[in-house]
Formats: structure tokens, C-alpha cells, sequence
């Protein structure tokens, strides 16, 4: 069917026998078309047509924006779902099944009240596993640039970013713990260390040899213990049982203890106002003639021996006394 086309020069007559000749052969005579079309122009004719073979050989499939798309006899429905989101499956008898896969990909969100993956449960801004009381991260770090609210944090290694880091009112900044709100730290359990340091390490609590040991590492002092020292401002009580054990000059198994035999009172025992050595029972050839005064018995009394017998009635003696002096 050719186009048919009207110039502006044309006369009226050319009009005429254009538009019969369009209307006789490109329209058809309205006289032949079929008693079962009730339409009388071509456009109702076209749409009425559509109307039966449809309703007979084809469908309309419609969105939820009412866009529609006439599906007629022979044609063919492609419905195609999208890798990760959404899967189209067309199966026997004339069956269309649409699903989810089972790995979903979504590019930008899910909304729902209550989402859930396996045993975790998504509400509202709210995580929980739906069957024990606990979330398993494995080995991943969890990472937030916000805060962390909970009543117990526990883990292999907890880290943050940035100097300084606070919890309640206990800050760590690098290797240093503090207090926010007063100059002290309570532990209301014990606390293990290595190793425990006074603030400018002159002093050092530690274990060493399987033994438990206080260290000073003072310096500066005079004398041969002007260094190393350890000031107690405290009475120090030795419970009972114990002992104080001294190594000497030599770490080796010899040692010297001073134990109090079990007292039966308050006793006292002063260390004299000088320089010298303690003499005990055990101390042989220590009293020298220098530790002794004037006034106290002499050298020549010391050296001089002296003895007396007492002797029986026939002179046989019954008793020898030995005595320094004249």
C-alpha cells in the first residue's frame, strides 16, 4: 500500500480522486467487512479485532505501573530473572516458577520489620540469634567508628583506633591505664603480672628462681649500702614460724637466718648506738682485748692463771679451781 500524498499545488479535483482511490483500495469497502465487527471506521475495526483474537489466541500481562503488553497467538513470553537477586523457571505443564537463589545479591537495601539468616534475626536496629544467647563472629574483626554499649565485651584481641580509648570511667591511652574521674583504680579481684613497677621503676615486684623477690634499683646513695636501698615506713611483723634468711656476698645454698625462739612476753632487743659485730653463743675467739675497758679486769689479770685446790683430811683434792689473776 502506497502513500498516498497531497501536494499544496494540487487542484481539487487531484483531492478527489486521491481520497476515493485511498478509501476504495487502502480502507476497503465497509460493505465487505465482517457482519461479526460492529465498529464503522477503521481504528475501532483495528482495536475490536485485537479484542477477539485475544479473548480467543492471546492475553494481556500488566505491572504494577499499568504498563500493558498484549501477548497474542504465537507470540512468545520471555520473563528473565537477574544473576544474585531473582530466578525465572519455566517447567512442564505450562509452569512459571520465580524464586530467590540461594546466594541473593542486593545493591542497595532490604527493608522488612524482622529479617532473618539462618539463626541471626534482624529487628529494627536490634542483632540476636534465634537460638542460644550468643553471636559467634569466628575470627573476623568487628569494626565501628561509633560506641559499643554492652554488659560484657570479651574476646582474643580487642582493638580501636586512635591515642586514647574509654571505658566507663577507665582510659587507655597507648600503655598507660588511668582514671578519668579521680587519681586512683580499684580492682575488686586479684591482679596477676609479669612484673610490677613503681611509677619511675626504682622499684620492681617480680618473680625470679621460683621465688617471690622485691627489687630496688635506687642509685646515688654513700657507703656500702648507700644503693639498691628499700625505705619501709612500717613495723615490720615476721608472723610466726617465719624467719628472716640472708644469702650474704654469695647466692649459694649457704645462708644465715635470724628466727625468734617463741617469746613468753614483750621482749626488746636494741642494737647499740655503733659501728660492730653481733657476738651470740656460737661465737668463738670474738671478744678481742680492744672490746674491753679499762676498768674491766686487765690484760696481766687475763694472763696471769691462779689455782685452788680443795683438798680432804689426808690432803687428797677434792675440788681444782682455775682462775685468771694474781
Amino acid at each position: 500500500m502506497a502513500v498516498k500524498n497531497i501536494a499544496v499545488t494540487d487542484t481539487i479535483e487531484t483531492f478527489r480522486t486521491t481520497f476515493n482511490d485511498m478509501a476504495a483500495n487502502d480502507f476497503g469497502d465497509i460493505a465487505n467487512l465482517s457482519g461479526s465487527i460492529t465498529s464503522t471506521n477503521l481504528v475501532d475495526a483495528m482495536n475490536e479485532t485485537i479484542s477477539i483474537a485475544t479473548s480467543t489466541a492471546g492475553w494481556t500481562i500488566e505491572d504494577s505501573s499499568s504498563t500493558q503488553q498484549l501477548i497474542g497467538g504465537g507470540d512468545i513470553l520471555r520473563v528473565f530473572g537477574t544473576s544474585n537477586e531473582i530466578e525465572a523457571v519455566v517447567s512442564a505443564t505450562d509452569t512459571l516458577t520465580i524464586g530467590l537463589p540461594s546466594v541473593v545479591s542486593i545493591t542497595t537495601s532490604v527493608t522488612a520489620p524482622t529479617v532473618t539468616g539462618g539463626t541471626i534475626q534482624l529487628t529494627g536496629n536490634t542483632i540476636t540469634a534465634t537460638d542460644s544467647t550468643a553471636i559467634s563472629f569466628a575470627s573476623e574483626n568487628l569494626i565501628t567508628t561509633g560506641t559499643i554499649n554492652a554488659g560484657a565485651i570479651t574476646g582474643t584481641s580487642i582493638t580501636g583506633s586512635g591515642a586514647t580509648h574509654t571505658l566507663g570511667t577507665i582510659q587507655i591511652s597507648g600503655n598507660t591505664i588511668s582514671s578519668t574521674d579521680s587519681s586512683e583504680i580499684d580492682f575488686d579481684d586479684r591482679v596477676r603480672a609479669t612484673s610490677f613497677y613503681t611509677n619511675t621503676a626504682l622499684g620492681q615486684f617480680f618473680e625470679s628462681g621460683g621465688y617471690p623477690r622485691i627489687e630496688s634499683n635506687q642509685t646515688g646513695g654513700s657507703g656500702t649500702f648507700g644503693n639498691n636501698l628499700l625505705i619501709m615506713d612500717a613495723n615490720l611483723f615476721i608472723n610466726q614460724s617465719h624467719a628472716v634468711v640472708f644469702e650474704g656476698d654469695t647466692a649459694d645454698a649457704n645462708t644465715t637466718t635470724l628466727y625468734a625462739v617463741d617469746p613468753t612476753g614483750t621482749n626488746q632487743l636494741n642494737l647499740p648506738d655503733e659501728t660492730g659485730t653481733i657476738i651470740s653463743t656460737g661465737s668463738t675467739d670474738a671478744i678481742t682485748e680492744s672490746m674491753m675497758a679499762n676498768d674491766s679486769i686487765s690484760s696481766v689479770e687475763m694472763k696471769t692463771l691462779s689455782t685452788l685446790q680443795i683438798l680432804n683430811s689426808s690432803g687428797t683434792p677434792l675440788k681444782t679451781i682455775h682462775g685468771a689473776g694474781v
